[in-house]
Parts: structure tokens; sequence; C-alpha cells
């Protein structure tokens, strides 16, 4: 692995996908790492490993015959079969991804998912596609799962959060919890919830930067839905307080802000990653989750169509 001088010194693991354990460490040392996996004495044969530097992921890599090579502008090793394969597999997804397409990136992680079942890329297509499809549809795929499979604790921690997923789906009344209005005095999402509007949750964090590009498509939609009685309420997780307020100063966000989350939004709602928007009706019901701002729109344009007839 070649990096750059600012790792010099730094420590290098490799940790199993599939258990996260430590697999080997290796400090950086003349801008590169390498190492030496004697798996095929083992009889553990190819492994999933997740490359961490500093205490970060910086990318993965498929332990097999060969020499793989990563730098650190790169997120899969290449070099051997697997790695290759996996690699143009990622640009594909990240492709598709660029679309902002939910159904169109799932559909693709399924199929790869599917098509790996004979090898370990199985694994982390397999968990991506748990993270974000219907609780349904991933109670039917565990159903005919291998064991092995299902017994990965991130396989567990994702099927538990699609449980969540499901008790706060379509049709459901939202879920209420606190965090902190600017000056960090307690407060409720509810609050800002008003009956007989409708409401954006948008779930976010000044670090996320797929969450700041989408504040002005949503800024847009604010300035014209407002006056027919939408809201939008950003719901900071994960983040220091300190670092919302300024990102909320500088992009000029003109809604309402829910401070100093943590993790709690993620443990009721069950979503794997932001941005997340949530529509809520004007009897606090959910309507949908996980839409793009472009389908919310669309959303609204009916319901506030049949509102007015």
């Amino acid at each position: 692995m070649s990096l750059p001088e600012k790792f010099e010194g730094k420590k290098v693991e490799l940790i199993s996908y599939s258990d996260s354990s430590v697999v080997a460490t290796a400090d950086v040392k003349d801008g590169k790492v390498e190492f030496l996996l004697a798996d095929s004495l083992t009889g553990k044969g190819s492994r999933l490993l997740q490359v961490m530097v500093d205490g970060r992921l910086r990318a993965y890599c498929v332990s097999e015959e060969g020499r793989a090579e990563v730098s650190d502008s790169t997120g899969v090793a290449v070099g051997t079969p697997l790695n290759d394969r996996f690699a143009t597999m990622i640009a594909r997804l990240d492709s598709i991804e660029n679309l902002n397409d939910m159904p169109i990136y799932l559909a693709e992680v399924e199929r790869l998912y599917t098509e790996n079942r004979d090898n370990v890329l199985s694994q982390w297509f397999g968990v991506e596609w748990i993270k974000y499809a219907e609780p349904s549809a991933v109670d039917s795929m565990l159903a005919v799962a291998d064991p092995s499979f299902k017994q990965m604790p991130k396989v567990r921690q994702y099927a538990a959060a699609a449980r969540l997923r499901a008790a706060t789906a379509q049709g459901s009344v939202y879920k209420d919890f606190n965090g902190e209005t600017v000056s960090g005095r307690k407060v409720s999402l509810s609050k800002y919830v008003l009956p007989g509007n409708y409401t954006i949750v948008d779930f976010w964090a000044s670090w996320c930067p797929y969450c700041i590009k989408e504040i002005p498509e949503l800024a847009d939609l604010y300035a014209r839905r407002n006056s027919q009685g939408v809201e939008i309420v950003g719901v900071a997780v994960r983040d220091n307080p300190e670092d919302t307020r300024a990102m909320v100063e500088k992009k000029n966000i003109p809604w309402k802000i829910l401070y100093n989350t943590g993790r709690t939004p993620y443990d009721i709602y069950g979503f794997s990653g932001i941005p997340h928007l949530m529509l809520i009706g004007p009897d606090g019901r959910i309507i949908s989750r996980g839409e793009s701002v472009a389908s919310i729109d669309a959303r609204l344009e009916t319901l506030l169509s049949e509102k007015s007839k």
C-alpha cells in the first residue's frame, strides 16, 4: 500500500470484514506498507479485508494468491482476480449512486450479491443490500442465506435496523425524540412537526458531503412550498453542535434545526446512512421515507393539489 507523507509512521490494520478481527498490522515506512498473508496455509482461503489507516477505513482488499496493491486514493485494491472484479463493480455502483435513484441502486446491489454467492464479495454486497432494502425483502433474503453470512455481526446489526424501519414504515405515526435548540435548550421533534402541515424531516450532518449537496434542492422546495403548508426540520445526527451551527450559518438554512441528537434517530428509525428524508403528513403519519428531494416534491404536488380541490 502506498500512502502520502502525512501517514508516515501511522499504523495500518487489516480487519476481517466478516467478524472485525485483526488479521495483521504494520507501520507506514517510507510511504509504504506491505503484508504477506499465508491464508492458503491456515485453511481460511480468500477473505474480504478492511484496510484501516490510523483508525479510519481507507480501502478494501481480498486476500488471495497474487500481489494486490492499493493507494490512498483508491477504495479497492487491484492486481488479483477478485480485487479487480470488486474494483470494477464498486466503480459501477458509484456511477449508479450518482443517479440518486435508490431502487436502481438496490436492484444492482442485489444482482451483484446473487452473482457473487460463490465468493467472499457476496459479504459486502449482501450487507449493502440489507442496509437499504425493504424489511420484508431482508427477511426473505436471510431465510435462504448461508448460515455463516447470517451470523456476521454486520448482518445482525443491519437486520435489526430493518426491523426498526418496519416499525416506522409508511402509514405509521412518527416517533418523537429529543434534541436541542441552537442555544442548547432541550426540545423535541414534535415541537417542530405541526399538526395540519406536511413536514419533511431531513436527517443530516455537517460532515456529510451528500447532505450538504442536497441543501440547495431542499431550499428551493422550501421557498416554493412553505406558503402552502410545507415545513422542513433538519435533524443533526452524530454531529458536534458547533459544527452544525457553523454549517447552518454558512448555507443560510432557513428552516428549524434540531441539534445534538447523537445516534438516537438511527436507533429509532433504523436508517443506515444520511441524508435520509422522511415526509410526515398533517395527521402525524409517515407518508414516505428514503425518497429524493425531487420525488418528495412530486408527491407533494399531487397531495397539495388534491387537498385544494
